[in-house]
C-alpha cells in the first residue's frame, strides 16, 4: 500500500511522518525538524527538501499550516511568522521530488484528526477550540469539516467582534497575560495558580468566563452537539470553570491531532473530510 508523507508546519518546529494509505498514522514515522520560521526562505524550503528525502518513497504529501496561506497554490501570505516566505509558495521542493501535494488549513486538519482518533470521534456536529498564542477553531457536521471558499475554516471565531474588541483579545496568551499584569509564559502563570497565586487565578477565570459566553453563543447558533478543547494551554483547562450547554473535553491528541487530520485527508481526499459552507455570523 502507497505510503503519503504528512507535515504540520508550526513556526518553531516542522513535525512530520507518514500514513499507510488508510488514514492511520504510523507512530515510528513520526519526527521533528525546526521550522526556521524567521530565517531565509531557503532555508526553510531546504528543510522541506530534507524531509523529503528521508520520507524516500513517499507517493503523495499533505501539508498543514496556518493562515493567511493560499491553499489552491500552496503561497504563504503570513507576514507575522516565515516572513521570508511571503509571496512565496512551497510547493517546489514537492514538485522537484516528482511528489503531489496537499496544502490544508491546520484548525482544519486538528478537527479532522480529533474527530477520526480522538475526542469527537463519530460526533455528528461538533467543534474545537484551540488554545494558544491565538484562538483557533473549527467545526464538523456531518463528518466533513466546515470550510470556506479560501479553505480557511467556516467561522473565523479569533477574529469576529466580542465586546469592545475581537474574541482572540479575551481568550488567548496575550489575554491571560494581561490579566495576569505580567508577560509570563502561560503554563508559569498556570503553576502560579495552582500554588495559591489569586491574581494567576483570576487572569484564568477570566479567560474561562469570556470562552464560556463565547462558546455558547457559537454552539447555539451553529447547533453543535459536543466541544472538544485543544491547543497548549489546554493543559490548564481545569482552571478555567468553563460552562458550556453541550458535553466538552480535552483533545485526545493535544501534541499531533493535526499531523493525523492530514493523514486522513491525504488518504481519503477532500470530497471526504471538507466542504464549504457559507456563514454570516456577525458579532457575538
Amino acid at each position: 500500500m502507497a505510503k503519503l508523507l504528512v507535515l504540520d508546519i508550526g513556526g518553531t518546529f516542522i513535525k512530520y511522518g507518514a500514513t499507510d494509505g488508510r488514514g492511520a498514522l504510523l507512530p515510528d514515522s513520526v519526527r521533528q525538524t525546526p521550522s526556521r520560521a524567521d530565517g531565509p526562505a531557503e532555508a526553510f524550503l531546504d528543510a522541506l527538501r530534507q524531509i523529503i528525502r528521508e520520507t524516500g518513497d513517499a507517493s503523495a504529501a499533505c501539508a498543514c499550516i496556518a493562515g493567511p496561506f493560499d491553499f489552491e497554490r500552496g503561497v504563504s501570505l503570513m507576514k507575522h511568522k516565515f516572513r521570508a516566505l511571503y509571496g512565496r509558495s512551497l510547493r517546489p521542493p514537492f514538485e522537484e521530488s516528482g511528489l503531489p501535494v496537499d496544502f490544508l488549513h491546520d484548525s482544519t486538519a486538528f478537527m479532522l484528526g480529533e474527530y477520526h482518533d480522538g475526542a469527537l470521534a463519530g460526533a455528528d456536529n461538533a467543534c474545537c477550540v484551540m488554545l494558544g498564542t491565538g484562538l483557533g477553531f473549527s467545526w464538523i457536521r456531518d463528518g466533513r469539516v466546515c470550510i470556506d471558499e479560501t479553505q480557511t475554516p467556516a467561522l473565523a471565531l479569533w477574529k469576529t467582534p466580542y465586546l469592545d474588541g475581537i474574541a482572540e483579545d479575551y481568550v488567548s496568551t496575550r489575554a491571560i497575560q494581561r490579566g495576569y499584569g505580567q508577560a509570563l509564559p502561560v503554563k508559569d502563570i498556570a503553576d502560579a495558580a495552582r500554588a495559591g497565586d489569586t491574581a494567576a487565578r483570576d487572569a484564568f477565570l477570566a479567560a474561562g468566563e469570556h470562552l464560556s459566553r463565547i462558546m455558547t453563543a457559537v454552539i447555539a447558533r451553529l447547533g453543535c452537539q459536543q466541544m472538544a478543547l485543544g491547543g497548549q494551554i489546554a493543559r490548564s483547562a481545569d482552571l478555567f470553570g468553563l460552562s458550556l450547554p453541550v458535553p466538552w473535553r480535552l483533545t485526545r491528541h493535544i501534541g499531533d491531532a493535526a499531523l493525523r487530520g492530514c493523514c486522513r485527508y491525504a488518504a481519503l481526499g477532500r470530497e471526504a473530510c471538507v466542504q464549504t459552507v457559507s456563514l454570516d455570523f456577525g458579532s457575538i
